[in-house]
C-alpha cells in the first residue's frame, strides 16, 4: 500500500495505513521513487526542459509545476531527479515544494506537524534534526536560513534512502539570480542519489 505524504490534512487515517518500511512506499502527489518520469511528462517535454547544471552530469532534474497540472493538490511544484543517460527516466529523487510568504516560524511549525505524522508511520526509522542555520554555500552573508529534518532508512551505511523535510527562509537582499522562494520542502531520495549528491554534485 502506498503511503501518501500530506501536509496538515492527511487523506487517510493512521489506523487504516500500513506501516511503511521502504522509500518506494511513499508518494508525493501520486509520484513515487521508481516511477518513470514518462508517466508524468512526454519525452519531448523532458528533453526540452531538463536541467543538467551540477558539477557532475550523472543526474539531471525536471520540474513539474502546479500551474500546468490539474492533479496537484498540495504542492506548487515537484522537482524530479533521474540519471541523465537513463532512457526510461526512472525517478530517484522527488521533492515537493509549498511556497509561502508567511513567517519562517510558521513554516517551522508546519514542518513539525509533518514530522509528527511521519514518525507515526515510521516508528522504527532513525530520524534527526539539523537546527536552523545559515546556508553559507549559497549565501555567504548568513542571512539565508535552512532548517532540516531527516528520516534515514539505513543507519548502518554512510549513504541511505531518506526523507527530507526542510524550511527555507531566503535573504531578500540576495541577487535575484541566486535567490529562491521561501518554502516548505518534502523530499524522498534513494541511497544511490544520496551518494551522488554528497560526493559528486557539488564537488
Amino acid at each position: 500500500m502506498k503511503v501518501f505524504i500530506a501536509v496538515i490534512v492527511l487523506i487517510f487515517s493512521f489506523q487504516s495505513w500500513t506501516k511503511a518500511d521502504d522509500i518506494r512506499d511513499f508518494q508525493i502527489e501520486g509520484i513515487s521513487i521508481g516511477d518513470s518520469l514518462l508517466d508524468y511528462a512526454s519525452e519531448k517535454e523532458i528533453k526540452e526542459q531538463m536541467v543538467t547544471d551540477y558539477n557532475s552530469t550523472t543526474y539531471s532534474r525536471y520540474t513539474l509545476r502546479r500551474i500546468y497540472s490539474k492533479n496537484f493538490e498540495l504542492y506548487d511544484d515537484i522537482q524530479i531527479h533521474f540519471k541523465t543517460k537513463d532512457k526510461n527516466y526512472i525517478i530517484e529523487g522527488a521533492s515537493g515544494a509549498i511556497y509561502n510568504s508567511n513567517e519562517f516560524e510558521e513554516c517551522l511549525a508546519l514542518k513539525e506537524e509533518v514530522i509528527a505524522d511521519t514518525k507515526k508511520i515510521l516508528p522504527n526509522v532513525y530520524n534527526y534534526a539539523i537546527k536552523a542555520e545559515p546556508w553559507l554555500s549559497i549565501d555567504s552573508s548568513g542571512k539565508t536560513i535552512v532548517s532540516s529534518y531527516y528520516f534515514v532508512f539505513d543507519r548502518s551505511s554512510i549513504y541511505s534512502d531518506y526523507i527530507e523535510l526542510a524550511c527555507y527562509d531566503w535573504n531578500e537582499d540576495l541577487d535575484s539570480s541566486l535567490r529562491g522562494t521561501d518554502h516548505l520542502k518534502v523530499g524522498v531520495n534513494t541511497k544511490e542519489f544520496d551518494q551522488w549528491l554528497r560526493t559528486e554534485a557539488y564537488k
